[in-house]
């Protein structure tokens, strides 16, 4: 398996109108909603395996499959209580890396918090596109159903055997 890191010439990527989003309105906590996607415990639990976390400074890396394959890996960036960004550094999709995978969080009416994602970077003119999109249209509601039920729709380790 080959990983693509960018070149440190490489300028970061700026949200574009055509960026891939999601957006939902989910009842929980903020802490909660922030550990969901900071946290290699809680990324389980709604995406796939993963290791590192924000809590030890690591650099996060997502696994797919029962033989530990890179599938994305990335550092967490968290200014405020209201962004976090993911910078990839490392993908099986050579398209993502550079890319920011990015939740903004605003407080709602009633207690409730939206969830703004964008994929800075993932874009209709890219190769991987209708895969990637239908890829976060699957984990994106596993997330919000995360939230809001504690059991998401992750991707599961296969049995290579099976």
């Amino acid at each position: 398996m080959t990983t693509t890191t960018p070149s440190s010439a490489t300028l970061p990527l700026a949200p574009a109108a055509d960026d891939y989003t999601y957006t939902m309105c989910v009842d929980v906590p903020l802490p909660q909603i922030l550990a969901a996607v900071t946290d290699d415990l809680v990324i389980r639990a709604w995406w796939t395996a993963a290791t590192g976390s924000i809590r030890h400074g690591d650099n996060v890396r997502l696994l797919m499959g029962g033989d530990d394959t890179l599938l994305v890996g990335f550092t967490v960036e968290h200014p405020g209580a209201a962004e976090v960004a993911w910078h990839v550094s490392d993908c099986v999709v050579e398209d993502w890396v550079g890319t920011r995978p990015t939740f903004t969080l605003r407080p709602n009416d009633g207690g409730t918090t939206v969830v703004e994602f964008r994929h800075v970077g993932l874009r209709p003119a890219l190769e991987c596109f209708d895969m990637c999109r239908a890829g976060w249209n699957h984990f994106m509601p596993s997330l919000h159903q995360f939230l809001e039920t504690g059991v998401g729709r992750p991707n599961e380790p296969r049995d290579p055997s099976a």
